[in-house]
């Protein structure tokens, strides 16, 4: 996929012309690299780089941009959401948009979205050993914290578009723990609409300001 249909899938909302646009560059195995963001089609796995930013006290994202609200996240990087965006639709990967929709008719827990859910783990190195783990266990419900799922919760909503303004882009929001629609992915666990009650666990997290990748997998595809 050229950059023009990007832009065009994105529903022309960067005002960037193709030019400005980081080159897709191929590797080997089907992989890819685009702005940051390693392409991985025959896996159907996105993954890019981050740093851990904040391991104790009320959260409210689990990855934003470094332009975003980074007091309220675990995990800050350089990457545009824009660029993850496009990167999920070169895999062919839609957003969910009904979410927003069941959530205003009240509709919120619908079982089928753990067909639709993403992989997102997380992993680092600790003096020369692998660390990985679900973003899910990095974080828990201060009024049910040991009462917390890994599996079916965070769906690819997309962003909101406003005055043909791509507002993941503007707002830096990747990844929302909170509800939010700005962010590329929201949780779908019950108090996701509740700012009040999610928390670092720093027991569980990486040391602050320590490099980790952030490794997107795609839902298994439905026949």
């Amino acid at each position: 996929m050229c950059i023009f249909s990007l832009i065009f899938l994105l529903g022309n909302s960067s005002a960037e012309s193709p030019e400005s646009w980081p080159e897709i560059k191929k590797m080997e195995n089907g992989r890819y690299v685009f702005g940051g963001v390693t392409i991985d089609k025959k896996k159907r796995v996105i993954e890019f780089s981050a740093v851990s930013n904040q391991n104790n006290g009320l959260i409210e994202y689990g990855i934003v941009n470094e332009g975003g609200k980074i007091h309220e996240s675990l995990f800050r990087t350089q990457v545009r959401p824009q660029i993850i965006h496009a990167s999920l639709l070169l895999l062919k990967e839609k957003p969910f948009k009904d979410y927003f929709e069941d959530l205003h008719n009240g509709r919120f827990h619908d079982n089928n979205y753990i067909n639709h859910a993403f992989g997102v783990e997380i992993v680092w190195e600790n003096n020369g050993t692998r660390m990985e783990k679900n973003i899910r266990e990095l974080y828990s419900n201060q009024e049910k914290k040991d009462r917390y799922i890994k599996q079916g919760v965070f769906l690819f909503t997309g962003s909101r578009m406003i005055q043909k303004t791509f507002m993941a882009e503007h707002t830096g929001s990747i990844l929302a723990v909170y509800i939010d629609q700005d962010a590329l992915f929201n949780s779908t666990e019950y108090d996701s609409n509740n700012d009040d009650v999610w928390i670092a666990r720093k027991s569980e997290m990486p040391p602050l300001e320590i490099a980790v990748t952030c490794v997107f997998s795609l839902p298994k595809k439905l026949h």
